[in-house]
């Protein structure tokens, strides 16, 4: 950098070189060897040696940086299914526009790249979150529920409350790409029969907001709503000498299956976002 500026060309005054060296040596993608050399990381020279043309050399560029040092938003936004841009916040697609008509590819190989970081699970995360929104609302209702999935997984629901026709509650969380299906173990299902009108599913659907916020607040949920164990039950087939689901399914339930729930998010309910949490793993 010091000695392009020493050059004096108008183009080297009229560019930020600083921003981006620092950026590169703050990620890992260059560094400074004791020998004075500047050290380029694999990836980085991998995409200078490219012999492809410009555009192809860039997209390359931008799934290195991606993946060095990847947004929040990165595990939520891409998935199995592919890129669910709802999860994107709007200034920074702005700035990823140029890589309009790639940009999905770009964004599945950097999240490819990437994996899940020191193991952690972002739909765990997610779905701690929401149960966690469900204890808050019940306890603001006065009510003392006890939260068995801390204790066990085995129990075939997340929440028991002690009062109250319907007792065992089996939490699924959402986004707004998302609320219309969830997994379901055979277990939970099971339990669902077995406890009967007891036992409700209740999915608590998060504003886009919450994927990429520091924290998460009763503001970033978007609603609460239930499905009951007998609408359940009229969605999945009974085993048959042609069929039997065993570890778990996927459930779409019809619109009019669901019911609006009686719970509000506590008006105080605060955690750490899902960001955040990962990043103190």
């Amino acid at each position: 950098m010091s000695a392009a500026l020493r050059h004096g060309s108008y183009m080297t005054a009229a560019t930020d070189l600083w921003s981006p060296a620092r950026a590169l040596v703050r990620t890992g993608l260059a560094s400074l060897g004791e020998d004075g050399d500047i050290r380029v990381a694999r990836s980085l020279a991998a995409v200078a040696a490219s012999k492809g043309g410009g555009q192809h050399v860039m997209r390359h560029a931008a799934v290195v940086l991606l993946a060095s040092q990847p947004p929040a938003w990165l595990w939520v936004a891409v998935n199995t299914e592919g890129v669910e841009r709802a999860y994107i916040p709007q200034p920074d697609l702005d700035a990823l526009s140029w890589l309009e008509g790639t940009l999905d590819d770009v964004l599945v190989e950097a999240r490819r790249l990437v994996g899940d970081p020191d193991g952690a699970d972002l739909a765990k995360e997610v779905g701690d979150a929401a149960e966690e929104v469900v204890v808050a609302a019940l306890r603001a209702e006065g009510k003392e529920p006890v939260h068995v999935a801390r204790i066990s997984d085995g129990y075939g629901y997340d929440v028991d409350v002690s009062e109250g026709p319907v007792r065992f509650l089996e939490v699924k969380s959402a986004g707004p790409k998302t609320l219309t299906r969830f997994h379901l173990s055979r277990h939970e299902f099971d339990t669902s029969v077995r406890r009967g009108d007891a036992w409700c599913l209740v999915q608590v659907v998060f504003e886009t907001s919450a994927f990429v916020a520091d924290r998460i607040t009763a503001a970033d949920v978007n609603c609460i709503r239930e499905l009951p164990a007998s609408a359940l039950r009229g969605l999945v087939p009974a085993d048959s000498s042609v069929f039997r689901w065993e570890n778990s399914a996927l459930i779409t339930p019809p619109p009019d299956a669901w019911r609006s729930s009686t719970l509000e998010p506590d008006p105080s309910f605060v955690r750490p976002g899902f960001a955040v949490v990962r990043s103190d793993s």
